[in-house]
Order: C-alpha cells, then sequence, then structure tokens
C-alpha cells in the first residue's frame, strides 16, 4: 500500500521535506566561490552530483529562499566568475559545515566563520577547504534556471579542470578506499549518513552562530577540544556570561573542566559546555 500525495495539494514546505527524505542518501558539495571583490564564500549543497566524464561534469543546484525568493551568494558569485571549487567532507569535518550552513550576510567569509583554513586553487581562484580529502576546481559549464520562483532551483553545472586527492585515502593498488575517504551525505531533517558507520545526527545552530573567530582563543587553539567541538561551541547566537548557577564547576581542575566541556558537547548541553569554557579561559 502506498500514501500518494500530489504535489499540486500540498505546501512548498512540505514537498521540500518529502524530497529530503526520500532523495537519499545524497554526497555534499561544500563550494568555496568568490565575488568580484575577492570576498571568498563557502557553502554546502546536497543537490549534487556527477553528470559525465568527458568533459568531467559535475553539478549542484543551490535553491532560491522558499521566503522571499532570494538566490543564494554562491549562485550570483558564480554567475559574476565563472569558477568554484568543490570539496568532499569527511565525518571530522561535519560540525564545521554545519555552522557554515548559517545565513550569514554576502561579505562575511565562511572559511573564518566556520574554523576552516584556505587552499590556494592551481587554475582557479576561488579557494577550496585545506585538509578535505578530496577536491575538485571547476569552471562553468552552464547554469539552467529551474522556475525562477522561491524554493526554485538553478542547476549549476561546472567542467572539472584540477582534481587535488589526499594521499592518505588510496588504497595500495592507487584506488580511493571508500572507508579512508569517509565522506558524509545528507538525508532528510538533521539525519546524516557516514560511508563507515551508518546515521548519525548533526543540529543544524537555530541562528547564526558567533563563528570560530568569536571564541576565546585559549579554546580555539586548544589542542584538546576537536573541530567538531569547537564548531557546536560556535553556533550560540551570541558569548554568554557566567552564571552562578554553575559556580559548582569552580572546585574542577583544568582536566576536569575539559572532561565537563567535552561530555555536555557529545549530549548537546550547549549551555553547560560555556560555563565550563568560561571558567577554563579565567585561569
Amino acid at each position: 500500500m502506498y500514501k500518494s500525495i500530489k504535489t499540486k495539494d500540498i505546501e512548498l514546505k512540505e514537498i521540500y521535506n518529502l524530497m529530503i527524505s526520500g532523495i537519499s542518501p545524497r554526497p555534499i558539495a561544500f563550494v568555496g566561490s568568490q565575488d568580484l571583490e575577492g570576498s571568498d564564500n563557502l557553502a554546502p549543497f546536497s543537490y549534487f552530483n556527477a553528470f559525465g566524464s568527458n568533459p568531467p561534469i559535475i553539478g549542484f543546484s543551490p535553491a532560491n529562499s522558499g521566503r522571499t525568493g532570494k538566490q543564494k551568494d554562491t549562485l550570483i558569485n558564480i554567475k559574476e566568475t565563472g569558477e568554484f571549487s568543490v570539496s568532499i567532507i569527511n565525518h571530522q569535518m561535519v560540525e564545521q559545515v554545519s555552522l557554515s550552513s548559517c545565513e550569514y550576510d554576502s561579505k562575511i567569509d565562511e572559511f573564518i566563520k566556520s574554523g576552516f583554513t584556505k587552499k590556494e586553487s592551481t587554475m582557479i581562484k576561488p579557494p577550496s577547504v585545506n585538509n578535505a580529502p578530496f577536491i575538485m576546481e571547476c569552471i562553468l559549464y552552464n547554469i539552467l534556471e529551474l522556475g525562477g520562483k522561491p524554493g526554485s532551483g538553478n542547476l549549476i553545472l561546472g567542467e572539472i579542470v584540477c582534481f587535488h586527492a589526499s594521499v592518505d585515502i588510496f588504497d595500495n593498488d592507487n584506488r580511493i578506499n571508500p572507508a579512508k575517504l569517509d565522506p558524509i551525505s545528507r538525508l532528510g531533517y538533521d539525519f546524516y549518513s557516514r560511508a563507515s558507520e551508518g546515521l548519525f545526527e548533526v543540529h543544524k545552530p537555530r541562528h547564526n552562530g558567533i563563528g570560530f573567530d568569536q571564541l576565546p582563543k585559549k579554546i580555539r587553539e586548544s589542542n584538546k577540544i576537536t573541530g567538531n567541538e569547537l564548531a557546536k561551541l560556535a553556533g550560540i547566537e551570541k558569548l554568554p556570561s557566567i552564571n552562578q548557577d554553575y559556580d559548582y564547576l569552580n572546585e574542577s581542575n583544568t582536566d576536569r573542566l575539559i572532561e565537563t566541556i567535552k561530555e555536555s558537547l557529545s549530549n548537546m548541553e550547549i549551555e553547560l559546555s560555556w560555563q565550563a569554557v568560561l571558567r577554563l579561559i579565567k585561569r
């Protein structure tokens, strides 16, 4: 038995949710672009795949805002410059990628906000994500605007002009090992999939996060806090202040505070983790 749903009978949001839930898992294109003034932009897109090898074509589709119909900065940049990079993400990067998807102003650099360093490209101007396991430099092949309405897609087709592949993802027979590549794919709502382990969840920030650049230096440069953990801290709307309800943390030593930060972030207890952070940076 099937539940049949005619698209003309439902709202745009329900169509969207059905598509992202049923058409899954989807690979993620982490797209680097640049405007005519040289400002960099970084954004993830899961309407993405490959469409041919000769010439090598990939495509992704930034949708217009479902609320305003406004086009995304990535689309505008590529229209202007005709170039973009695509970095494939792995599990170690996924929280930072989620943070980069916040709707920052067009002049805000998402590389900085999400804590990624830039890899200079060989044949195009836009950078890619340094340490991404697999990178493609692309020149624009075509753009198909699919409706021009709120929620409409814009299929960007690009020709790959250069690959960059980490030596760590290859087997001895010079083939890419999917477990070593460890790519992340997107499903419906907050669900993702990992090539080596299966389903897990990433909770997207409900607002524009403060970003890595606003994290206290002592935490941002700590070798005990991972990039994924820092991204959860950077997803808050504004820096908090010390809450006396958590004064019991004052009795914890440095190692215990770090343990509290990591444990609470694992359980998505963001307020507790920040209260531990605030006490740690005072030491």
